[in-house]
């Protein structure tokens, strides 16, 4: 570079510089707009392997009073969606119940009348994190059922509501008409024990989800 200037140098330094960096910010934004982030309802449907979470009553449920309110929170693991481009990695919940009209363990023993759950999803849209709007599902009751372990829990819908039990809003809207069930790690026995105290809180131990 005998004879060329200072200035003409420094000038040609800028650019070779300057050419990777912008070929770097261009191949950036190629890659951003070739997979842009999902936000949205996630589609197809979802079923769930695990389910493990607490359902609380106030006030305490006893023998034939308590729980006017009941409440449930929880998450849902081992979900797998229908749609392949679709992967969930977690749905936490929180639900709002209605018990039989005679209240407390009677009332319970007796199934429930309807459930309001909120689902916010994690996971990815073809391989890219997504941003998924919550599901809203409404199921009309559930029955009482025993696992194979002797733990009692709920069968949802109550089976006298299909095959239309189940409604859904955003997330996973298309209805299923499958059964879902939550147990918790309590026997008959040991519920009827406890509602003499009683019951502030069972834990929901094991469980499938098949929603809309």
């Amino acid at each position: 570079m005998m004879g060329m200037s200072t200035g003409r140098k420094f000038a040609l330094l800028a650019v070779v510089v300057t050419m990777p960096l912008a070929l770097i910010a261009v191949g950036s934004a190629v890659a951003s707009a070739s997979t842009p982030k999902f936000s949205g309802n996630a589609p197809g449907t979802i079923s769930c392997s695990s389910i493990t979470g607490k359902v609380s009553f106030k006030p305490p449920l006893k023998l034939t009073s308590g729980g006017t309110t009941v409440k449930a929170k929880g998450a849902f693991s081992g979900c797998h969606a229908s749609n392949p481009a679709v992967s969930i990695t977690l749905g936490k919940f929180k639900a709002a119940i209605t018990s039989s009209a005679t209240q407390g363990c009677a009332g319970l023993a007796g199934g429930t009348t309807s459930e309001t759950f909120t689902v916010k999803w994690k996971g990815d849209y073809n391989g890219t994190k997504a941003k998924f709007t919550a599901s809203t599902i409404v199921v009309q009751g559930s029955t009482i059922v025993t696992n194979g372990a002797g733990d009692e829990g709920f069968e949802l819908p109550n089976p006298s509501h299909e095959p239309n039990g189940t409604t859904a809003t955003g997330s996973f809207a298309t209805v299923s008409s499958s059964e879902s069930f939550a147990y918790t790690n309590e026997t008959a026995a040991q519920f009827s024990a406890a509602c003499g105290p009683g019951i502030h809180s069972v834990v929901i131990a094991s469980g499938t989800l098949n929603a809309a």
